[in-house]
């Protein structure tokens, strides 16, 4: 295969840019290829072309690096371009997460659904839309592979308003899986499973152990009355213990006839009760993510990669381990015509989800090639449907304020989101937030 030019938009990231990169350089079908390295960030983009340039010695890659904070230089002549940006970082989230609690909804990550996910996409979006504008005149037959969360919302607008493919790429539920097989101690090769959903609000609609459906065993093993315990006791549980982050979902699940595919902390934020009240946060032994514990884990990864800089021996093997699932370089080459990939993928609808409304971006498998991607189709249960539905719907509303600069149609999206419990909260609550982040907001007249 020929080498391809990878470009990293948000390259200075200290948390995914080294681990893009270690699994980029691990692949020997990516061998000759240049990788870019794009941050509006100098001081960031700095320190991480450092680390690409000190793991390309210390595990004699094939790959070749350059950095710039041009846009128009990262793109052009591109054949993938993967994105990892938070427009305004944490100053910006900040108002996501500390506003909606004025309001009695404490968010346990606000970066997806609810009102701190809504405020997220609507910065995000234009910054997005932009980018894919440009990729259109300077790299027009790239894939565009977004890591940036709103997942579902960030990806869909690049697919709706231009001709860049685009995909996206979350871990959660193969790190799920992997959690479901070690709990039942076996291999995931002992695991089936079918997951459908959108991106954050995954279920297993199907997962079986040696033929056997995990639901049966994890009855056999104690379930309900696990899941009738205080969360303290939960937690100390000697045998579902490793399933605490999921127990919210496995309630839900026992009622929705499915299996969670992604974590409590993520999955709660799309329905009500759970965060509606500290009570309720207190009820269900929910923790949030704060302000101060994203600064904190940011300077860790910060410092993780300066220690990998001063410690050669630590490199290669900390950097590949980081992250649990996402295989970009497998993609890279599957969509390049190299061996084909089954996976994980977040894509617009065509029909994989014939329940979902078509163009919306969802989440199941299905194979890449260099043909692109071929999702597998299965009906999703009616039950489930009558869940995430709305959510999709919601979603597209929410990109189309976030394109038009459409203020009625950011409050209807937040007015019916899951999290708001009093309708005449709504306004104020939107206005707050917009106010908040005016500076990114350009298309509302910011």
């Amino acid at each position: 295969m020929a080498g391809r030019r990878i470009a990293i938009v948000g390259g200075g990231s200290a948390m995914w840019t080294p681990i893009i990169l270690a699994n980029l350089a691990a692949n020997e079908r990516l061998g000759g290829s240049h990788i870019v390295l794009h941050d509006i960030d100098p001081g960031a983009l700095a320190l991480t072309y450092r680390f690409a340039l000190a793991h390309q010695r210390r595990t004699a890659s094939a790959l070749t690096f350059s950095q710039t904070t041009g846009q128009a230089e990262v793109l052009e002549g591109a054949d993938f371009v993967i994105v990892t940006i938070s427009t305004g970082g944490l100053e910006a989230m900040r108002p996501d997460l500390e506003i909606p609690e004025r309001y009695g909804i404490f968010q346990t990550v606000g970066d997806t659904v609810g009102p701190g996910g809504i405020s997220r996409a609507l910065r995000n979006i234009p910054v997005f839309l932009s980018l894919a504008q440009a990729m259109e005149e300077r790299c027009p037959h790239a894939w565009l592979l977004n890591v940036s969360n709103p997942l579902s919302a960030l990806t869909r607008v690049v697919a709706k308003e231009t001709g860049i493919r685009a995909l996206g790429l979350c871990h959660g539920v193969v790190g799920v899986a992997q959690e479901y097989a070690q709990f039942f101690r076996v291999g995931l090769d002992h695991c089936a499973y079918v997951n459908s959903g959108l991106d954050h609000c995954a279920w297993f609609t199907e997962f079986v152990v040696d033929s056997r459906p995990a639901i049966d065993i994890l009855r056999e093993k104690g379930l309900d009355a696990w899941l009738a315990k205080s969360p303290v006791e939960a937690k100390a549980d000697p045998v579902f213990a490793p399933l605490y982050g999921l127990r919210c979902g496995l309630l839900l699940g026992q009622q929705l006839g499915a299996l969670p595919a992604i974590g409590d902390r993520h999955m709660v934020e799309f329905f009500p009760t759970f965060l509606q009240g500290l009570q309720n946060v207190d009820r269900y032994g929910l923790v949030r993510t704060t302000i101060a514990d994203r600064e904190r884990y940011y300077q860790s990864c910060r410092s993780r990669l300066l220690s990998w800089l001063d410690r050669p021996g630590a490199l290669s093997t900390e950097a590949a381990s980081g992250r649990e699932g996402d295989d970009v370089a497998a993609w890279v080459v599957a969509l390049s015509g190299g061996p084909a990939v089954e996976d994980n993928v977040n894509a617009p609808n065509v029909g994989q989800i014939p329940e979902l409304p078509l163009g919306a971006v969802v989440e199941t498998r299905g194979l890449l090639d260099g043909a692109g991607f071929h999702p597998f189709t299965r009906s999703l249960p009616k039950q489930l449907a009558a869940v995430i539905y709305p959510h999709a719907m919601r979603g597209e509303l929410v990109v189309e304020a976030g394109v038009d600069g459409d203020v009625g149609k950011a409050l209807a999206a937040l007015t019916t989101d899951s999290l708001v419990a009093a309708v005449e909260t709504a306004r104020p609550m939107l206005q707050d937030m917009m106010a908040a982040n005016r500076r990114w907001l350009p298309q509302f007249g910011g």
